[in-house]
C-alpha cells in the first residue's frame, strides 16, 4: 500500500472525517476502490483519536518450523492413507495382473502409525495456542501454509475427477478404479473441507 495513501487516511481520520467521505474523495482522485478499502481497513472502526491501527499478521522462524512440520506431516499422512486404501482395494479385488504386494501395505501402515499421532498432537497444540492467544490466528506462516494445503487438496480432487472422466471416455472405468478414485476424493475432500472451515473460523473470530 502507498505510504502517501496510508498517511492521508490517518490524517483524515485524525481530523474527524467520516470513512465514507474519505473513500469518496480518494476514489474521485483516482485511487482504486480496492486500494481505498484496504487503506481504511488498516484502522479499527472505534471512536477514538488518534486512529487505532488493526493488528497485522506476524511471521517468525519458529512459526515456520511448527506449521511447516504440521502441514508436511498432514500431507505425508494423507498420501500414505491413499496408498493404504489402494493396497486394500487391490487385495479385495485380487489383482492378478500385478500381484498384491504386502510390503507396500506394511510401509503405509508404519507411516500412518508415526504420522497420525504426530499430526493430531501438533493440531491440538495449535488449537490450544490459538484459543489462548488470538494473535496466533494472524500468524503469516499459518495462513500461507493453510492456503497451500487447500491448493494441494483442490488439485488432487480435480485431478481425481479428470482421471475418472478420462477412464469413462476410454471405456476403462471399472469398480476397482472407482473405489480408488473414491479414496482419493474422500481424503482430498476431507482435508479441503477441514481447513476451509478452519479459515472461516479465523475470519469470523
Amino acid at each position: 500500500m502507498s505510504k502517501e495513501l496510508s498517511t492521508f487516511v490517518y490524517d483524515a481520520l485524525s481530523a474527524g472525517k467520516s470513512r465514507s467521505d474519505i473513500a469518496e474523495v480518494l476514489i474521485a482522485s483516482g485511487w482504486a476502490k480496492s486500494e481505498v478499502t484496504h487503506a481504511l481497513g488498516e484502522w479499527a472502526e472505534v471512536d477514538f483519536s488518534p486512529p487505532v491501527p488493526r493488528p497485522h499478521a506476524a511471521a517468525s522462524a519458529r512459526d515456520f518450523f511448527v506449521y511447516a512440520l504440521t502441514f508436511g506431516v498432514l500431507i505425508f499422512g494423507a498420501i500414505n492413507l491413499v496408498i493404504l486404501g489402494f493396497h486394500i482395494i487391490d487385495f479385495l479385488f485380487e489383482d492378478s495382473a500385478r500381484g498384491y504386494r504386502s510390503s507396500g501395505t506394511r510401509w503405509a501402515i508404519a507411516a500412518l502409525i508415526v504420522a497420525a499421532p504426530l499430526y493430531f498432537w501438533l493440531a491440538v497444540r495449535d488449537r490450544r495456542a490459538v484459543d489462548r492467544d488470538a494473535g496466533q490466528r494472524r500468524s503469516l506462516m499459518r495462513r500461507w501454509l493453510t492456503y497451500v494445503t487447500l491448493l494441494i487438496a483442490a488439485v488432487a480432487f480435480l485431478g481425481d475427477a479428470i482421471a475418472v472422466i478420462y477412464a469413462l471416455l476410454q471405456g476403462d472405468l471399472t469398480g476397482q478404479f472407482l473405489l480408488k478414485a473414491a479414496v482419493v476424493a474422500a481424503v482430498a475432500g476431507g482435508v479441503f473441507a477441514y481447513y476451509l472451515s478452519d479459515i472461516r473460523k479465523d475470519e469470523d473470530a
